[in-house]
């Protein structure tokens, strides 16, 4: 699951797109200051980083000039997010090394489409990879964490279904931990419903991988 850094000072539009990054499989997480940024891109590299250029502390220029500075940070992809629509602003942030320049007010479909877009390209050994096998890991990420969501409110029902569909539609595009950890969720549904031989069937076949 691609981790995905999102930078915006604007608390309802950092929330806002890091929940509608999250359901669109992404595992998302917020900072509302370039500060805060660096000390989590510090802490934990993300996949790509969402950046806002005007922030309280320190701009998006001035944080985006800094990762392409440091050897570790250097390859990080990195999509502004700004009100600056000029193209003087546009210019400027792709000549400093950002992958893509995205003006506000956006859609988050769009938003969603651009930034695996820039995953793909920041990912070379994907683009040999079969667009099938693509399109069933972008389907996995999604449906994947829809389960969890499930699981998590204790919808058991609802997440041994959605479950078993990724296992029936997304198979071949499974690592085997990841098929592990569906096994072993789709144990703890037939558990939380009742169901003590299934619950052992689906724990044996997680145990033998």
């Amino acid at each position: 699951m691609f981790r995905v850094l999102v930078v915006d000072d604007d608390a309802d539009i950092n929330e806002s797109v890091r929940a509608g990054l999250v359901m669109a499989g992404f595992d998302a997480v917020g900072a509302p200051t370039g500060g805060a940024a660096l000390a989590e891109i510090e802490r934990r590299p993300p996949d790509l980083v969402l950046l806002d250029q005007m922030l309280p502390d320190i701009d998006g220029v001035e944080i985006c000039r800094r990762l392409r500075a440091a050897p570790e940070t250097k390859r990080i992809p990195v999509v502004f997010l700004t009100a600056r629509a000029g193209q003087e602003a546009r210019i400027g942030g792709l000549a400093l090394g950002a992958d893509d320049y995205i003006v506000k007010p956006f859609s988050l479909q769009e938003l969603v489409l651009r930034i695996r877009a820039v995953l793909r390209r920041a990912t070379p050994v994907e683009l040999q990879l079969p667009p099938e096998w693509v399109r069933l890991r972008d389907q996995f990420r999604v449906w994947n964490r829809y389960a969890e969501i499930h699981a998590a409110r204790g919808e058991w029902r609802d997440c041994l279904e959605l479950s078993r569909s990724i296992l029936h539609n997304c198979d071949g595009a499974l690592s085997p931990d990841e098929r592990r950890r569906i096994y072993e969720r789709i144990a703890r549904c037939a558990q939380e419903l009742g169901d003590t031989e299934g619950q052992k069937t689906w724990q044996g076949k997680a145990e033998s991988l």
